[in-house]
């Protein structure tokens, strides 16, 4: 068959067609066992595109979400750290103060650790049980979860650290306000610092589970009712605007107290690599919150972009593996709906193609039916296997069967090999047309039905050795080819459409396979396809016969062989004509 079958076909079985008869009326219809399980069995030559399930991305074990609630506790820490850190360099505190506000400090993040690990459990409730038992499909409600998990912890980060502050303000004001309100500073930079870190380190962490996800069931939503989405744009501005407010507000309080001690003690040259160092610093924070949200951007359009590259009909059910719910992630989602619709499309090209041949599915899907037809030059082949029907009286209908399938499968690679249309198969007759529906000139399509001829004389030479190693009796075929002018098109009603050709030229072709029999002969062509073909064609000496409907005698020829090129001609010309009887 053809080359660019879908890959989700299945490959044809020799006894997949079922064209022709079934049994005979000498069978008095009874049928034994194994008729009834030949009738009963099924050969399934082509199924639905199904949901691809992608390897070499495992789930990660279900410990790993604890540890990425660790990490993003651990960058919580750091953040709160730094808050207490920036609080002791701007305020002076009096005498047993400072050792009192680190230890109600540490109790509170301490309490709020637990309320952030109460709230993560309630985040993967349905996340937590899957991945210890993961079953094939993935619920819905468990991705959400994951889909939402980076943006909803570090909502409850950076909402516990503002707690934090507040609460540690209140503590302190019972020794100084300006104390209090410095802690509040303080925390709340902290908070800011807490909650867009935690959520890019639990973005990053969360990554490897989405896909992991997404290679079992790559159609799961990333935007929709129960996920949160965030854009490029947002994540950049939070990030920017985010790092710029701690940086301005750090390097603005310490460039205030360094001023204040440069003129209590005169050292101004101190203030300046001041100001620069913390300048420095709040860049290299901004800067590495830009770079690892871009980093994230690309790495994903780069693995779509050398997907789309390679993109091939065979690769049609690959899958993106979206892991996110912004513009990137909705991109992702629309390829693999594209896909999904070019995979089904491919399925319904290739299940056409099993009732008409690839060229008039191709011819429909692209331009259309309509009824009519219009005049074309075409060479039509006819085929035939000789004393059927005695050969069937003798087989039993499973053995039909089995025989029928086995010749037309090789016939019908043979004819589709040189660009043959299977128009129709008539019993044990097979009809296949050159030059249409894809125009040929003259030459050409009968050249075509020549070299189809020729492989399927040969083919059958190798299937009458595999069917008397079977036990079946050999065959014994007539071909007939004749070029001429026919009406191709679509024949019909609006509701049932056949693409046939019509004409004279089918009829002619029809008597030249009835007289191969009549001249012992397996390969008969007309004089017209003689003409054709030129030098190219070996043939016998020709012969007149009365075709039947014909009241003219018509020179008809014995195909031997062809002279493909050149280097072959010599050897050909030198090869003895046999004459037709």
């Amino acid at each position: 068959m053809s080359d660019d079958r879908h890959r989700s076909a299945r490959p044809i079985n020799p006894g997949a067609f079922t064209g022709g008869p079934a049994g005979h009326a000498g069978h008095s219809g009874r049928y034994s066992s194994d008729d009834m399980l030949a009738s009963s069995s099924v050969v399934q030559l082509i199924s639905r595109p199904q949901l691809q399930r992608l390897v070499g991305e495992p789930l990660p074990p279900p410990a790993s979400l604890l540890a990425t609630w660790i990490g993003a506790i651990a960058i919580g820490s750091t953040a709160a750290a730094v808050g207490a850190y920036y609080v002791t360099l701007t305020v002076v505190f009096p005498e047993g103060a400072l050792e009192f506000f680190l230890l109600a400090l540490s109790g509170l993040v301490g309490a709020s650790i637990v309320c952030v690990y109460i709230m993560h459990r309630r985040l993967t409730a349905n996340l937590r049980p899957w991945l210890v038992d993961p079953g094939v499909d993935v619920p819905v409600e468990a991705w959400r979860e994951a889909m939402n998990y980076p943006n909803l912890l570090a909502f409850t980060v950076f909402a516990a650290a503002v707690v934090v502050s507040f609460a540690a303000m209140l503590v302190m004001c019972a020794f100084d306000l300006n104390i209090a309100l410095h802690v509040l500073v303080g925390g709340l930079l902290a908070s800011i610092l807490d909650g867009i870190f935690a959520w890019l380190y639990t973005e990053r962490r969360m990554r490897r589970l989405l896909r992991a996800m997404a290679a079992r069931d790559p159609m799961l939503p990333v935007a929709g009712v129960g996920i949160l989405q965030m854009g490029i744009g947002p994540k950049m501005a939070l990030v920017i605007a985010g790092a710029s407010i701690v940086g301005s507000v750090v390097t603005g309080t310490l460039a205030y107290r360094g001023a204040t001690d440069a003129l209590r003690f005169g050292n101004v040259d101190g203030l300046a690599l001041q100001i620069l160092a913390v300048t420095g610093v709040g860049l290299a924070v901004t800067l590495s919150g830009c770079l690892l949200v871009a980093s994230q951007v690309t790495a994903t359009l780069r693995e779509l972009t050398g997907m789309l590259r390679e993109l091939t009909p065979e690769r049609y059910g690959e899958r993106a593996l979206p892991s996110d719910g912004d513009e990137v992630g909705e991109l992702m989602a629309a390829v693999n709906g594209m896909l999904v619709g070019l995979e089904e499309r491919e399925f319904i090209k290739d299940a056409f193609s099993r009732y008409v041949t690839r060229q008039v599915s191709d011819v429909v899907i692209q331009g259309g039916l309509e009824l009519g037809g219009e005049l074309r030059q075409v060479t039509i082949l006819m085929a035939d296997i000789r004393g059927f029907t005695p050969l069937s009286e003798r087989l039993r209908p499973r053995q039909v069967v089995k025989l029928l399938n086995r010749y037309f499968t090789e016939m019908v690679e043979a004819c589709m090999a040189h660009g043959g249309l299977i128009d129709k198969f008539i019993g044990d007759g097979l009809m296949v047309v050159f030059g249409a529906p894809v125009r040929l000139p003259p030459e050409e399509s009968a050249l075509s039905a020549a070299r189809a001829a020729i492989e399927m004389k040969r083919r059958l030479t190798a299937l009458n050795e595999g069917l008397v190693e079977d036990g079946l009796p050999a065959l014994r075929t007539g071909v007939g080819i004749h070029s001429g002018e026919a009406i191709a098109g679509n024949i019909g009603s609006p509701q049932r459409l056949n693409y046939t050709v019509i004409g004279d030229t089918v009829n002619v072709a029809a008597r030249l396979e009835t007289a191969c029999k009549e001249l012992g002969r397996e390969i008969v062509i007309s004089d017209v396809v003689r003409e054709l073909l030129g030098p190219r064609a070996v043939v016998g000496e020709g012969a007149l016969v009365t075709l039947k409907g014909k009241s003219k005698q018509a020179r008809v020829f014995s195909l031997q062989g062809l002279r493909e090129d050149d280097e072959r001609e010599g050897a050909e010309e030198s090869a003895p004509r046999v004459a037709s009887s």
